[in-house]
């Protein structure tokens, strides 16, 4: 299944609930809105060419499938369930809202994505009401500005990865450490780590070190104690959940069990950090001894 799907296409037919035709769909609009995202941000990107959803550059692919969780997880406001509701406020093409110009590929995303999830309510299936335009707006801008925080943390690696081992930062326990980023990982569930780093050399008879990494881009700079050391156990968690301990490594070509020696939380720093570095290092540090195995840090 692995080699038909790939590794995003496995992350869509669960979550269609095994239904191939659905998990296509899925990924076929998400393609239009990570598409749509990255033109957004004025970034040039190319596909491979061809048809076939199953031909797709690895790491497009996962970042499809990112997007079809982000609005999975979305904390927006929704519409209703009520398919005649969703049917009387259907939205148009040609009428978007005050502010958005007609034709424009964020609204032509939102179209699209409200005529899909309306044909899975009329179809029975289980399904949240779909995001308001607000909130789709809102989840869209997170999921590129995530996505631009992933691709800086994972050049970071691998800067960190060439320098001699003695002068590294992130990765001094690798001898010759393999970066791979959006790796398809089975756990609790198909997930995607941000980045996995894997040992090409390790010492005769034993198996390769593992650790992984989960980057978030979040808001934080306005927290109190209390909220911001419950939101850092919460993400804690989470990575240890899908991407530690043991589990298995999805990628084709690197398809194996593994253990994995360490699991790292990274926040993007800057204007998102909290404002209070005392209260901040007390919640990293509970949310470490409340997670064992899970390194909080900040960029």
């Amino acid at each position: 299944m692995a080699a038909e799907w790939g590794e995003a296409g496995l992350l869509a037919l669960s979550e269609a609930r095994g239904n191939p035709a659905k998990a296509q769909a899925m990924l076929a609009e998400a393609s239009r809105e990570s598409a749509g995202s990255a033109a957004t941000r004025g970034v040039a990107g190319k596909r491979g060419g061809g048809s076939s959803l199953l031909a797709r550059d690895a790491s497009v692919s996962a970042a499809e499938a990112k997007l079809l969780q982000a609005e999975l997880e979305a904390s927006g406001p929704r519409l209703p369930k009520d398919v005649k509701v969703l049917k009387q406020l259907s939205p148009k093409l040609d009428a978007p809202p005050p502010g958005i110009e007609e034709g424009a590929g964020l609204w032509r995303d939102y179209v699209a994505y409200r005529g899909r999830r309306l044909k899975e309510l009329l179809n029975g299936e289980t399904a949240e009401g779909p995001l308001k335009w607000e909130g789709y707006q809102e989840m869209r801008t997170c999921y590129a500005r995530g996505l631009a925080f992933e691709q800086t943390m994972a050049s970071i690696l691998e800067a960190d990865a060439a320098l001699p081992r003695a002068q590294r930062r992130w990765l001094k326990d690798f001898t010759q450490p393999r970066i791979e980023t959006h790796v398809g990982v089975a756990k609790a569930d198909l997930r995607f780590a941000d980045v996995l780093v894997i040992e090409e050399r390790p010492p005769a008879g034993q198996p390769p070190r593992v650790e992984t990494f989960s980057f978030k881009s979040r808001d934080l700079s306005s927290l109190k104690e209390r909220p911001l050391q419950a939101q850092l156990i919460a993400d804690a968690s989470e990575a240890l959940r899908y991407y530690g301990e043991t589990l298995a490594i999805r990628r084709p070509g690197l398809v194996q069990d593994a253990h994995v020696q360490r699991v790292r939380v990274v926040y993007e720093g800057g204007k998102f950090k909290p404002q209070d570095l005392d209260a901040l290092d007390r919640a990293v540090r509970n949310a470490e001894s409340d997670v064992t195995g899970v390194e909080v840090q900040f960029q």
